[in-house]
This record gives structure tokens, sequence and C-alpha cells, in this order.
């Protein structure tokens, strides 16, 4: 992004102080901290090479120009305008997460431990009740328990549509059940 910039804003000023016998030096200064650029883009890092090639580019403008003092005020206007740039980039992507499309979709609250222990006290109740299994259990079905409809696993074989169930076991919030003839 840095080299595109400095490109756009600079490049036809560079290339036309160039042809007419602008330095040598700058010249090289500007590529090779294009280069060392470009590695710091291919080759993760620490930043030293990216932070080197732009130090290296902004040297380079400065010194093949022929007025050092117009090249340091475009170098002046690259640098407010890259960091104009990076602020508003910084505000789209880090914005206002609350009200961002994702709000909706990942849970930015814990659940306390509390409303769990609750549903979890209540199934621990139903071991020993009996039910009806609502759907065929091949394990995994729903069951009608105590006139209320639970997810359950069966415990061992398939369990048909309305046989009687009973529950075996409840552990966090899988209910076990099996049929009631079944030995424990």
């Amino acid at each position: 992004m840095l080299l595109n910039t400095m490109l756009l804003l600079s490049g036809g000023d560079f290339f036309s102080r160039w042809l007419e016998g602008w330095n040598l030096g700058g010249l090289i200064l500007v590529l090779i901290g294009a280069a060392l650029i470009i590695i710091e883009m291919l080759i993760p890092g620490f930043g030293i090479a990216g932070i080197s090639g732009a130090a290296a580019v902004i040297a380079g403008l400065i010194i093949g120009s022929n007025d050092p003092i117009s090249a340091l005020f475009s170098v002046a206007i690259l640098v407010v305008i890259l960091s104009i740039a990076a602020v508003i980039i910084f505000k789209v992507v880090f914005g206002k997460r609350k009200n961002d499309k994702n709000s909706r979709i990942v849970l930015n609250e814990s659940i306390a431990a509390e409303a769990t222990d609750r549903v979890t006290a209540e199934s621990a109740e139903l071991i020993g009740k009996q039910g009806i299994a609502l759907t065929a259990l091949r394990p995994s079905g729903a069951a009608l328990i105590n006139g209320k409809r639970y997810d359950v696993l069966a415990d061992g074989e398939f369990i048909a549509k309305d046989e009687p169930i009973v529950v075996c076991a409840v552990e966090g919030l899988r209910i076990s059940v099996r049929r009631p003839n079944e030995a424990e």
C-alpha cells in the first residue's frame, strides 16, 4: 500500500526528474527501498525490512530531488495522507463492534453457571421416571417424560416410536433411556 501510494503521488515527478539528470544515488535508494518493502510483504518478519525500505524510499526521494525542500514537503504530504488512510482503515476494521452484523451471531456476554445449574438439577430428578418415545430412538430421539418433551439417547439397542421408556442416567444435559423391562 505504501509503495503504491508513493508511486501514485511521486512517480511522475520521480521519473521526469530522473530523465532530467536526477541524482543516481537517489534512484538507487528508491529501488533498494522498494525491494525491501516487497521482501517484507513476501517474508513475514518483525518489520525491519519494511521500515528500512520505507526510510530508504523517503531518503531516496529527498536526496535524488533537485530541490530537497519541495521533496521534503512532498514526503510530509505523503505521510499525512497515509496517516489519515491508516486511521480510516483502523476505524472501519475495529469500529463499533456492538452494532456489528456479527453481534447477532456471536454471544458477547457469558452465561452464568447458575443458569445451567437449574436445568441440570431438573434433569437429575428424571432418573427412574417413565415416559414414551415420541420418535424412534436410534440411538437419539425425542421422548415425553412427565408431560414434557426431552431429547434423549437410547442406552443400548433401538427403541421404536411410542414404546415405553425409563430414564436410567443423566450426565449434564444428556438423558439416557432404556426399555422398562431391561435390567440395569
